[in-house]
C-alpha cells in the first residue's frame, strides 16, 4: 500500500513533530508514504478560493497532477484534504471548468483529468483499524479523550463524503481501538474558533473557551484532533486564555497520530512532546 504524502504548509513550517509521529505510525503499519518533489501550498481553502476560485482550482489541480500510480494522495492536514478533494469535485462536475483549468496548466506543462484519490490520514487509519489494533503494544489506559473533529474534516459533506457530518464516529473508534476512552461532551461538534483569530481575536478566544469549559465538565483529561490549525488553537491558546480570562485549563492536546504512536510503543521522547505548550507529563508516566 502506497500513497503520495502531501504535507501542506503549517505542519512542516510550525509543527514538524506532528509529521514525525505520523510517519512513524504509517511505517509501523507497513503503509509507504512517497515524498513528491514539487508540491506547493494546497492552497488554503479559506484563502485564495474566496478571492479567485479559478486560481484556487488551477493551483490545486497542479498539485494533484504530480501524483502518479499509487493509492493517491494522503495528507495529515484537514484543510489540505478539503482543498484537494474540492478541486476534484469541481473539475469532475463540469467539463468546462476542467477545460479552463487545463488551459492554465498547459502553460506549465501539466494536465489534470480529475482521477487522483485524496484521503485524510485518519481515514486511512480507520480503513486499517484491524491493523491498528494488532500493533497496539501499550494500551492507553487512563486516557479520557475529548475528540475534536473540526470543520474541514467533515465539511462540505458533499465533497468530503465519508463520515457522518452531524454524528461522526471514525476518530472515536480509533481512540477506543488504542485502549483509551472517548468522552462525549456538549460542544463536541462546535468550531474551535481558529479561522476567526486574525479577524476577531476576542470571538476566537470565546469559542475555544467555550470548548474547554465543555470538555472540563465532561471529565476528559486530554484532547485529540486531526487538523494543524485546530492544534494551534487548542494548545497555544490555553495560555492565552489564562492571561486574558484567568482560566485554569491544563488539557494536554494530542494529534491523533501522537496517540497512535504512543499506543504502538514509541517513546514520548521520540514524538516531540517537549514542543507542546501544555506538557502531558502525568499521562505519559509509565511510557
Amino acid at each position: 500500500m502506497s500513497y503520495d504524502l502531501f504535507l501542506g504548509c503549517v505542519i512542516p513550517a510550525r509543527l514538524p513533530f506532528l509529521e514525525a509521529s505520523s510517519r512513524k505510525v504509517f511505517e509501523k503499519l507497513g503503509i509507504k508514504l512517497n515524498d513528491v518533489d514539487g508540491f506547493s501550498c494546497c492552497p488554503d481553502p479559506t484563502g485564495i478560493e474566496l478571492i479567485d476560485h479559478k486560481t484556487w482550482l488551477a493551483l490545486g489541480a497542479r498539485n494533484l497532477s504530480l501524483s502518479k500510480d499509487n493509492g493517491g494522495i494522503i495528507s495529515f492536514c484537514s484543510g489540505c484534504v478539503e482543498t484537494l478533494k474540492g478541486v476534484n469535485y469541481y473539475i469532475n462536475k463540469d467539463t468546462e471548468v476542467k477545460n479552463d483549468v487545463n488551459k492554465i496548466l498547459k502553460s506549465v506543462g501539466k494536465k489534470y483529468e480529475g482521477k487522483t484519490k485524496v484521503k485524510h490520514f485518519a481515514e486511512v487509519l480507520y480503513e486499517n483499524l484491524d491493523k491498528v489494533r494488532e500493533n497496539v503494544e501499550h494500551p492507553l489506559t487512563g486516557f479520557r479523550v475529548a475528540v475534536h473533529y473540526g470543520c474541514h474534516y467533515l465539511r462540505p459533506s458533499e465533497i468530503i463524503n465519508w463520515d457522518d457530518p452531524f454524528e461522526p464516529t471514525t476518530i472515536d473508534e480509533i481512540i477506543r481501538a488504542l485502549g483509551a476512552d472517548s468522552i462525549d461532551y456538549e460542544l463536541k461538534m462546535e468550531c474551535c474558533g481558529n479561522p476567526l483569530e486574525k479577524s476577531d481575536k476576542e470571538l476566537s478566544l470565546q469559542m475555544i473557551d467555550n470548548k474547554f469549559e465543555s470538555i472540563q465538565k465532561s471529565g476528559a483529561n486530554c484532547v485529540t484532533l486531526v487538523c494543524p490549525a485546530c492544534f494551534q488553537q487548542f494548545d497555544f491558546n490555553q495560555r492565552e486564555l489564562s492571561k486574558e480570562r484567568e482560566t485554569a485549563y491544563n488539557f494536554p492536546v494530542f494529534y491523533l497520530s501522537e496517540l497512535v504512536a504512543l499506543a504502538f510503543g514509541f517513546k514520548p521522547e521520540e514524538l516531540g512532546f517537549n514542543f507542546h505548550r501544555v506538557r502531558p507529563k502525568e499521562l505519559l508516566e509509565g511510557f
